[in-house]
């Protein structure tokens, strides 16, 4: 059997029951958290550039655009909402495929689930499906993939394809040819990283998986064979491939389970570099106006796509430049949606302090794909302090909490929602399992 059929196979065939406890408790979990993100998201340029156009183009009202009051097709509702969900750099990670897993997957399965009219199950059922090919697509073609390629976009269109098929109850040849539309389909580059085409990728996923699973259950063909084909989509967009990784241990490791939750508002490449100032801020009480200079060793991925960017204009350029988020973090003590504001961006206190940091790799984290960094602050007095992070905090081994990420949630939905509608989204979530139907959900959502 070839890896697309064995991924087809796995999608097609796999039930709720099937689903171990822990994996469907994460799933709420990871669910909830994108909400917060798009919630927060709902505020931001792009989201609102996007539902602008949406509006003017109109529609069937088959899902919720989430925070902005109105529902357009499924088609619109997955694109907005992949925007929404990816805006404000606080939707999930995965380390090894170095991918935003919710971005693309939860709208796309929101989207249909609502269309279908389908059960919480139903949507626990898709995410996890969804998840498990995005990530296992983007670890089998990393860290290759990333030097163009946005895994978000790219891989994350399998995901969607994926979780809106199984909620169209799609078969096996359906579902295959499903992947084949989804990876001509497939895109998102690197370069756009800072403005606001980078979430834009992960809506164009969302948006085109659904295309993909719709087109797919009315017949119509592509590829049966994109996975691996010799000139399908992952020999195209990757200089070395591990196929086995797709198929490897699947049904019995759920790559949901290694999900990583952010707590900065940031490029996920800064995170160990932030726990780092910020632990020695918080051991030595070293104040911003007494720093001479911060020496950052991390990885070559963070490295070239956050740390020789110096001179931010935008909240976006901001939250991919290393130097930025190590500045506010010493003055501000946190780096949070209010960190990224243009007034702070533009405060010449922030300029100053941005330019003492220098950011290089160290050797020892030459093959790592995601978090680990050391810090070394020295100070006009002539103190030198160090701190060295393997592992940020919202990693599977340095994990947030249930309670910290249901008050992630509550302080970016609060940007939008009532105190009642929070209590009750966060409710529905915990209890998705036994929501009868999705649209109920999408109410909830709609603002």
């Amino acid at each position: 059997m070839s890896v697309t059929n064995k991924l087809v196979n796995f999608i097609v065939e796999t039930t709720y029951d099937d689903l171990p406890t822990e994996v469907i408790e994460h799933a709420k979990v990871s669910i909830l958290d994108w909400i917060g993100a798009a919630v927060a998201g709902s505020l931001e340029p792009p989201s609102k550039i996007i539902a602008s156009i949406i509006g003017e183009m109109g529609g069937i009202e088959e899902a919720t655009v989430i925070g902005m009051g109105f529902k357009t097709s499924c088609l619109n509702a997955a694109l907005a909402n992949g925007v929404l969900g990816h805006s404000v750099e606080l939707d999930d990670i995965h380390e090894k495929a170095i991918i935003h897993p919710a971005a693309p997957v939860v709208p796309a399965a929101l989207a249909m689930a609502e269309r279908e009219n389908m059960s919480g199950r139903g949507l626990i059922m898709a995410i996890v499906l969804g998840y498990e090919v995005a990530i296992r697509i983007g670890t089998a073609i990393n860290p290759s993939h990333y030097q163009f390629w946005h895994p978000t976009g790219t891989c994350g269109t399998f995901g969607a394809a994926a979780a809106a098929g199984k909620l169209l109850n799609l078969d096996e040849k359906s579902m295959a040819h499903a992947f084949g539309i989804a990876g001509t389909e497939a895109a998102g580059l690197i370069e756009v990283f800072g403005t606001m085409s980078k979430p834009l990728n992960a809506g164009k996923a969302a948006m085109d998986g659904v295309m993909a699973a719709l087109l797919a259950r009315k017949g119509f063909t592509s590829s049966t064979a994109m996975i691996e084909a010799e000139r399908g989509y992952l020999h195209a967009t990757a200089g070395e491939i591990d196929m086995g990784k797709v198929t490897d241990r699947l049904g019995t490791d759920f790559e949901l389970m290694n999900n990583i939750f952010k707590r900065h508002a940031s490029c996920g490449h800064t995170h160990g570099v932030l726990d780092a100032v910020l632990e020695i801020v918080g051991k030595h009480g070293v104040k911003a106006d007494d720093v001479s200079e911060i020496l950052v060793g991390t990885y070559p991925i963070a490295l070239s796509t956050a740390g020789e960017k110096y001179e931010p204009r935008t909240p976006t350029e901001a939250k991919f430049s290393l130097p930025y988020c190590v500045a506010a973090a010493l003055i501000y003590g946190k780096v949070g949606l209010e960190e990224f504001s243009p007034e702070k961006i533009a405060d010449p206190k922030i300029s100053v302090l941005s330019k003492m940091v220098k950011v290089s790799v160290d050797p020892d984290y030459i093959d790592a794909r995601l978090g680990p960094a050391n810090v070394k602050i020295r100070t006009r007095s002539g103190k030198e302090y160090k701190s060295l992070v393997e592992t940020p905090k919202g990693y599977p081994k340095n994990p947030l909490t249930k309670k910290e990420l249901e008050e992630k949630f509550r302080d970016l939905s609060s940007l939008v929602f009532s105190d009642e509608r929070i209590e009750d989204i966060l409710e529905t979530v915990n209890n998705l399992e036994h929501l009868d139907e999705v649209r109920d959900l999408g109410t909830l959502l709609c603002g």
